[in-house]
């Protein structure tokens, strides 16, 4: 045999020499490792997953760490006024009220009989006075006699406000002075026209009266001429009660 072929043929059995168990391989050792091999194709999509249960989960961590109810806060500002409402159906009708007083004719309350009027009239002849009360000689009405005709007062019997009112007219120049002894009332009226033969006055006031309070109209002049007017007078003088005193 020649010594090439020897040295290959023994060279085929030195593995089988050395190994005397089956932890050898069959068919010689283990080589080196090998390069790395490049990646893959990308795979197909998957399907969609089933949804997570991370609502459930918040849920109930909350449950878990809910504490103790706190103090109530302090009241938050006023928001801005909201729009109006439609109109609300109407209500049922309520219950029937208590039967109240009896009412007078002005709707006062106080009996009718007890609603103060008067107009008088002055056709006398004579000359009235300056500074004294206007004296009446006849009455159109006079509820109560509250007007006295003989001194020229009315004289309050019912407390509340009372509507005056008086036209007088005289020859030449006219002067008249509405007069209330409740807190000094005074009011003066005049036709002082120099051109007219004939002299009106008119004047009135509301007043506020309480029991015995007196109201009357006088004449005056603006210069001393005389106790009284030179010239005779007529004159209407009315009055009476719009409404008691609450």
């Amino acid at each position: 045999m020649q010594p090439l072929a020897l040295f290959a043929f023994l060279w085929v059995l030195l593995p089988f020499a050395l190994c005397k168990d089956d932890s050898c391989a069959i068919d010689g050792r283990d080589g080196v490792s090998g390069i790395p091999g490049r990646d893959g194709l990308t795979g197909a999509k998957g399907e969609k997953g089933a949804p997570a249960l991370q609502d459930e989960l918040n849920s109930i961590t909350m449950q878990e760490l809910k504490g103790q109810m706190g103090f109530r806060g302090l009241p938050g500002a006023y928001g801005p006024k909201g729009f109006m409402g439609a109109q609300g159906p109407k209500g049922f009708p309520g219950p029937k009220g208590p039967r109240g007083s009896s009412g007078g004719i002005d709707g006062s309350g106080g009996p009718a009989g007890q609603k103060p009027a008067f107009s008088v009239l002055r056709n006398r002849a004579d000359y009235a006075s300056y500074d004294k009360p206007v004296i009446f000689d006849s009455q159109l009405s006079n509820v109560d006699n509250d007007f006295n005709l003989k001194t020229g007062y009315f004289t309050c019997k019912v407390p509340g406000v009372y509507y005056f009112v008086f036209h007088a007219s005289s020859e030449g120049q006219l002067c008249l002075r509405f007069k209330s002894d409740r807190k000094s009332v005074s009011l003066n009226f005049c036709d002082l026209n120099p051109r007219s033969l004939s002299a009106v006055v008119s004047g009135g006031a509301v007043l506020q009266l309480f029991t015995n309070d007196k109201v009357w109209i006088e004449p005056f002049a603006k210069s001393l001429a005389g106790s009284k007017m030179p010239k005779s007078m007529t004159a209407v003088f009315n009055g009476f009660l719009i409404f008691h005193n609450t």
